[in-house]
């Protein structure tokens, strides 16, 4: 008898410490993700502040991409950011050719000048002076894959273009 209790006593607490190990992973996954989106968003409102400043000194994206010799663009990213970029340079000179989106398929931002495609697309198309990166905190691992699938045009973080200014 005393062994049986026994064993249904630790069966008990294995089970306690098991179920304790998948709260514990659960919330600490939690806690990674919201400490990513804060840094995420903590980014975002750095950049905006800046392109603020940037405009509030008559500053802007369009006259320093004349300046760098780049004509024509893609806007790889249609967040908000994307969004901010396109709405910025779409009645300038700076002719925007195209847009990307990891999942062009399923959004439409009612922009009708620029076609919307996947990235898997990209390098059939057209030749532009740079693609624009809005994503800032992946950049790295965009222009990666933009460089493994074949792309040879400059690739460049909105981040850098904003701080440049």
């Amino acid at each position: 008898m005393e062994v049986e209790l026994m064993i249904i006593l630790i069966t008990f607490l294995i089970i306690v410490i098991f179920v304790m190990a998948i709260v514990i992973y659960i919330l600490n996954k939690n806690i990674i993700k919201k400490h990513y989106m804060g840094s995420r968003y903590k980014q975002y409102y750095n950049i905006l502040t800046q392109w603020i400043k940037n405009k509030n000194r008559n500053r802007n994206i369009s006259s320093y991409l004349k300046n760098k010799n780049i004509n024509s663009i893609a806007i790889y990213g249609m967040g908000e950011l994307g969004i901010a970029l396109y709405e910025e340079l779409k009645d300038t000179d700076i002719r925007i050719i195209y847009l990307v989106d990891k999942n062009a398929n399923h959004i439409y931002y009612g922009v009708n000048e620029s076609h919307l495609i996947n990235v898997d697309e990209v390098s059939a198309q057209e030749e532009v002076d740079a693609i624009i990166v809005t994503p800032i905190y992946d950049y790295d691992k965009i222009k990666e894959t933009l460089v493994n699938g074949g792309v040879k045009t400059n690739i460049i973080s909105l981040e850098n273009i904003i701080y440049d200014l």
